[in-house]
């Protein structure tokens, strides 16, 4: 047996779990892998069951009352590394049956062949998938992509190989409850960790009603994460045109208004980019590569501005919402994958 499996743990985070919770424990602890499972709170009607996970061998950490999937991973994570302080990674699986133990152990064999990656079991979606889970992964990956410049293909998989090098961060990532799964996601820049997807086999058991996600309320809490990595442009591009439309009531010319404008809105934007969107990244050069895309945006903005009125027969105040509309395309991602990259 290598180091990596003899010393990994699996955890799995456990909501008023059932009898396959068990079953499951009884086939890792069978492989020779360790078991930390987190009773979040389901109190004494499934108190029977984390004791029979207890007496096969896995260690319970427990919480009063139900404090999240996000909170549950955390608390886990952080009794993984007390208990076991020679720990090699974690992977962190489902209790409702969905991960088998052939899975769980093929993310333990990638987590060894690629070290310092985030390894993701990645369901194919293909056959008999339920309509939530099938649109729900197909809008969040893509939205996620758009937000992160990283490509999965499976953005709500539960089962996940987390290395050594990463734990002590992720228990400092925010979340309660499943935002924090994306969070992950959205950090990984953050950690310096790579991504390896592994396919796994597609299990849902009865339409998986098993599952505490709820598709309404905490897709909005995921989706609320990642859109704020629009709010800042949203909010500086109010500054900026508002700032414009004055400019002109005052009847300076486009090309002025539209540079006075730019001037205050740049630095709004790039304080909320850079300490709310981006977490504070980017170093020490971060104000000099923004101000070198603005000042090239500015130039192309304000000649377009200045030129577009002459060729089109469309007031320059509202010529600038089509052009700014493209100019913000190509800067975010300009600003994700160079301003503000570590």
């Amino acid at each position: 047996m290598s180091d990596i499996k003899k010393n990994a743990v699996v955890l799995i985070p456990a909501y008023k779990p059932d009898e396959r919770l068990i079953e499951l424990t009884r086939e890792l602890i069978g492989e020779g892998l360790r078991v930390m499972l987190v009773d979040d709170g389901g109190k004494q009607p499934f108190a029977h069951i984390f004791d029979a996970c207890r007496e096969l061998g896995a260690v319970v950490a427990v919480h009063a009352v139900n404090q999240g999937k996000g909170r549950a991973l955390k608390t886990g994570i952080n009794a993984c590394l007390n208990t076991w302080p020679d720990i090699t990674g974690i992977v962190t699986a489902d209790a409702d049956g969905q991960h088998t133990p052939k899975d769980i152990l093929r993310l333990i064999d990638a987590l060894e062949q690629h070290p310092g990656t985030l390894v993701l079991g990645s369901r194919e979606f293909t056959g008999d998938v339920p309509f939530k889970s099938r649109w729900g992964n197909k809008i969040t990956r893509f939205v996620y992509a758009l937000a992160s410049g990283v490509h999965v293909s499976d953005t709500q998989t539960g089962l996940r190989a987390l290395p050594r090098e990463s734990l002590e961060q992720m228990i400092t990532i925010d979340g309660e409850k499943y935002e924090y799964e994306m969070n992950v996601l959205l950090k990984l820049r953050d950690m310096h960790l790579g991504v390896t997807e592994v396919p796994i086999e597609t299990i849902y058991i009865d339409d998986n009603a098993g599952s505490h996600f709820n598709p309404v309320r905490d897709a909005l809490r995921i989706y609320m994460v990642i859109f704020k990595y629009l709010f800042s442009s949203i909010t500086s591009f109010a500054v900026d045109y508002l700032l414009y439309w004055a400019c002109l009531l005052l009847k300076f010319p486009p090309l002025v208004s539209y540079a006075l404008a730019r001037i205050v809105s740049s630095q709004v934007n790039y304080n909320l980019n850079k300490h709310t969107v981006f977490s504070g990244r980017g170093g020490r050069y971060s104000m000099v590569k923004y101000y070198a895309l603005a000042v090239v945006q500015g130039v192309i903005g304000a000649g377009l501005v200045q030129w577009l009125p002459g060729v089109i027969p469309i007031p320059a105040a509202v010529i600038k919402i089509p052009v700014d509309i493209a100019l913000f395309c190509i800067s975010y991602f300009i600003q994700r994958d160079f301003v503000f990259d570590k």
